[in-house]
């Protein structure tokens, strides 16, 4: 094989980006495997690229909409047209003055991307297609350190000392591998000696490798978390040097105030793990050398701020801050200005979508990223009217799809759609494609430069990584970032003098005294060297205006519900419901499936019925199904207060009785083999937030783990 070669790229099957190595022969994609130079694992997901890379339903060329949104109905168009519609479109808004109404909804690559840029010099509104997961979790962290937003990056836990304690809260880091090294880590740390906690109302993949699993009640996670935080400040065994040196004066007593009555006897009929074992959970990890905790799920709920406000408080007492084995404070790299740096709007004043008539509802609320349902009432409201997707998929794996898919079909009382425009970048058609205006043929990520830059990225050492092409693009497919230069080149020119994407990515790499030539050269990645741990101690502190942590969120006093401290109880909606639809639905995820966009959808090999995750069967209790007259494979309707679907059953004693599961983001009906096999979406069932406006949509959280509903047959 002498034109074989293997070159170093990195993965985009699902937003874990690991690094990995292609192996290319005469110019065709044979071979995938984790970058043995940059922590050196694929998952399943990555290996099965090369059946997304050669599928016969990718795009080729550019279409525009020529029925009604939501019936796919296109003809082809040249790029000269979709440029000069999107060009019109965007500088019309932008010469009215509401440039802030136009958002765009895609996966942060890079805080450094161009995308980000032309936003910024736009003036439009960052909306990415995840932060339903995460907004709550970032949100907290940077109330309490005032740092970077760690996303849903997990510790390093290939830094767990021996007698460490790794918690995985609703975490499915071996069944989901959102990176595909973590499994390793863990199972080597438990080698050293470390022990594994499962916090799952599943008895999940990471269970079965724990040391201990408890099953925990849908929504008791803050409960729990409480009750370790009452019985370690009550039993002093709280790290009492770090909450002397590095907590904010007053806060650790307004704490103990709040913690005094959250005894383990209190908390336990609320999460349903025995007083006795909170009280055990919580002397072991006050006594441990180490605790991290990683939570996904476990932060999809109801009550996420509340839960994950609790979880900073916990890692800050027992002293689990950017120490080894707990939650580090990522570094940044320092990547070279691209000028002039465009000001971003002020979003408060002008954006968010909370221009509209339910602003009073989020003023007191801080989002590092809007959450992708709102796009739907922002809509109604008159507050979006350009709305660009890539990388992501709404109309299917979002809480609400059924009513982001109503909003984007709305028509004002002309008859014209009140949101202007909807482009989308696609590699296939997806549920979003329907109902676009545009779409636009996009280069899978074997066929694109990207420099990969996020300070909380899930690969720690990454540091910057280089995402590189390894065969050509079929037709005439263009990968998103290059459509925004060439939009910014149109319309805010000032700030996109330089030739292309590599000229912009040198410039940003000359700080590291790089280019993209010599990344290449290094072996597609650059990383410090090293994490570092206690950074805090050498920078003088933490990022928060008094350089210590904050427990107590004052700014949240006056909120609708007091949240300067977490509230405990469970959202009064779930309790209203629970007679009427007596079960949780737990949305769990599958480490075939990629719910967030469309790259294992079409997937012949991971829709494999063997093989592959096939279908979306309703995970049941036998003991609750017998209650209920249900056997393996009978079909029921699923009802929520929002919605209903129809799936088969199959039986397994790895979940509650009280709980039935669902894998995240399934269901797709475009696509040749989506359409064969089975499955329902879960986000059916979900509550569409952009309308109900309650407590769990005021704060950013998705109820995936803690919607009720009732099995009908």
């Amino acid at each position: 094989m002498e034109n074989s070669k293997w070159i170093p790229t990195v993965c985009y099957q699902c937003k874990a980006e690991c690094a990995i190595i292609a192996r290319v022969e005469d110019g065709v994609l044979k071979e995938i495997r984790g970058n043995p130079h940059a922590r050196g694992k694929a998952c399943v997901k990555s290996m099965s690229g090369i059946s997304l890379e050669y599928s016969p339903d990718r795009l080729m060329h550019p279409l525009k909409r020529v029925g009604g949104r939501g019936e796919g109905r296109f003809e082809p168009i040249s790029w000269e047209e979709a440029m000069e519609i999107m060009t019109d479109k965007l500088q019309a808004l932008r010469d009215s003055g509401e440039a802030h109404k136009m958002t765009a909804s895609f996966f942060p690559h890079s805080i450094t991307d161009p995308k980000w840029r032309f936003l910024n010099a736009y003036g439009g509104f960052l909306n990415t297609a995840l932060p339903h997961c995460d907004s709550a979790k970032i949100v907290s962290w940077i109330k309490t350190t005032g740092g970077v937003p760690n996303h849903h990056i997990p510790p390093a836990w290939f830094t767990v000392p021996k007698g460490g304690i790794m918690i995985l809260s609703g975490r499915h880091a071996f069944g989901g591998l959102e990176d595909a090294a973590i499994p390793r880590d863990i199972l080597d740390a438990k080698e050293r000696g470390a022990k594994l906690i499962v916090i799952d109302p599943m008895f999940t993949p990471d269970a079965a490798k724990a040391d201990w699993w408890l099953p925990i009640r849908p929504g008791g996670d803050t409960a729990l978390f409480a009750g370790m935080i009452h019985y370690i400040i009550a039993n002093e065994l709280y790290d009492k040097d770090f909450v002397a040196n590095w907590i904010r004066e007053g806060d650790f007593d307004k704490l103990t105030q709040w913690a005094a009555d959250k005894t383990p006897e209190q908390m336990s009929p609320i999460c349903d793990i025995p007083a006795s074992d909170i009280r055990k959970l919580a002397d072991e990890c006050a006594k441990a050398p180490s605790v991290g905790v990683d939570s996904f799920k476990g932060i999809m709920l109801g009550n996420a701020m509340d839960f994950s406000h609790a979880w900073c408080i916990f890692l800050a007492i027992t002293g689990n801050i950017d120490n080894p084995g707990g939650q580090p404070l990522p570094d940044l790299v320092p990547l070279s200005p691209v000028e002039p740096v465009p000001t971003p709007p002020d979003l408060h004043e002008l954006g968010w979508h909370r221009t509209g008539p339910d602003r009073d509802k989020f003023e007191k609320f801080s989002f590092i990223m809007e959450p992708t349902w709102y796009e739907a009432q922002a809509i109604r409201n008159g507050d979006l009217k350009i709305l660009m997707v890539a990388e992501a998929n709404p109309a299917l794996t979002e809480m609400g799809d059924f009513g982001w898919q109503q909003a984007v079909q709305e028509k004002d009382a002309d008859g014209n759609y009140k949101l202007d425009l909807l482009v989308s970048f696609e590699l296939f058609m997806s549920e979003t494609a329907k109902y676009a205006d545009l779409v636009l043929p996009d280069r899978s990520f074997f066929e694109r430069w990207e420099l990969l830059y996020m300070p909380w990225w899930y690969n720690y050492g990454h540091g910057v990584a280089l995402r590189q092409p390894v065969v050509d693009a079929p037709g005439e497919c263009r990968h998103a970032n290059d459509v925004f230069i060439e939009l910014g080149k149109r319309i805010v020119p000032e700030y996109f003098q330089f030739k292309d994407l590599i000229e912009y990515y040198d410039i940003e790499l000359s700080g590291l005294d790089l280019s993209v030539e010599k990344l290449q050269e290094a072996g597609g990645h650059w990383a410090p060297g090293t994490m570092g741990f206690r950074k805090y101690e050498q920078r003088g502190g933490f990022d928060t205006p008094s350089q210590k942590v904050h427990l107590y969120w004052e700014d949240l006093e006056e909120a609708p519900w007091d949240q300067a401290l977490p509230r405990v109880a469970p959202p009064a909606e779930y309790v209203a419901h629970a007679e009427a639809f007596p079960f949780y639905l737990v949305s769990y995820r599958t480490i075939y499936h990629a719910g967030s966009g469309q790259w294992t959808f079409n997937n012949p090999q991971l829709r494999d019925k063997v093989s592959g995750f096939h279908s979306n069967p309703l995970l049941m209790n036998p003991a609750a199904a017998g209650e209920l007259g249900i056997s393996e494979g009978d079909n029921v309707t699923v009802q929520s207060p929002s919605g209903d679907v129809e799936v088969a059953v199959a039986l397994t004693e790895r979940i509650r009785p009280d709980c039935v599961g669902l894998a995240h983001g399934f269901g797709s009906t475009v696509g040749a083999v989506a359409t064969a096999a089975g499955g329902v979406s879960d986000n059916r069932l979900i509550a569409d937030a952009g309308t109900t406006l309650d407590y769990q949509d005021l704060i950013g959280g998705e109820a995936h783990v803690s919607t009720r509903v009732r099995i009908v047959t």
